[in-house]
């Protein structure tokens, strides 16, 4: 005997659903979201199936939905975002202006000093861990001035970048919170 709540499978079709209504002779079976009729002769009780999921309320699969949600949630919380752990800055004047001839070595040598000191505190305030500052072999100037800054700083340590990746021309630092 087929009742109400009952999932029926269709004798002559593929097809099953929920029975939601009786009539005289007519089932009302929802399938796939759309209420349709069918004689009662034409419709097979599902008692027990493996592949079938036994019927289920409307309430019920709206709950069982909203904890698949919420374990999905707490999922994605758990993992952490990744962050860049190397931030790096290219301290060549054709690097960092397109025209430069007419400043003078000491005006560069301020402007790629401004350049890193601006660059070291947005390193800082997106609390990257280290920091690459190339700034090349030629006669060490750069060199020597930014090594000179950086041992001014506190919660700061250097020393140099790796060579396979950088070779002599560039300082590795490391930002200590």
């Amino acid at each position: 005997m087929i009742a109400k709540g009952d999932t029926v499978r269709l004798i002559d079709e593929p097809g099953q659903g929920q029975v939601v209504g009786i009539e005289g002779g007519e089932a009302f079976v929802l399938i796939d979201g759309m209420e349709l009729s069918f004689p009662l002769a034409e419709l097979v009780k599902v008692e027990f199936d493996d592949l079938v999921k036994p019927g289920q309320s409307h309430t019920a699969r709206k709950a069982e939905d909203k904890l698949k949600e919420i374990d999905a949630r707490n999922r994605l919380r758990k993992i952490r975002p990744i962050v860049q752990s190397t931030y790096e800055i290219d301290l060549h004047m054709q690097e960092l202006l397109d025209r430069f001839e007419h400043m003078t070595k000491a005006q560069m040598l301020a402007y790629q000093m401004s350049c890193a000191k601006q660059f070291l505190a947005e390193a800082k305030e997106k609390q990257f861990k280290k920091v690459i500052l190339i700034h090349g072999v030629g006669e060490g100037i750069l060199k020597a001035e930014i090594r000179q800054w950086l041992d001014s700083l506190s919660k700061v340590t250097y020393h140099d970048a790796p060579y396979r990746t950088y070779g002599y021309g560039a300082t590795e630092v490391i930002l200590w919170r």
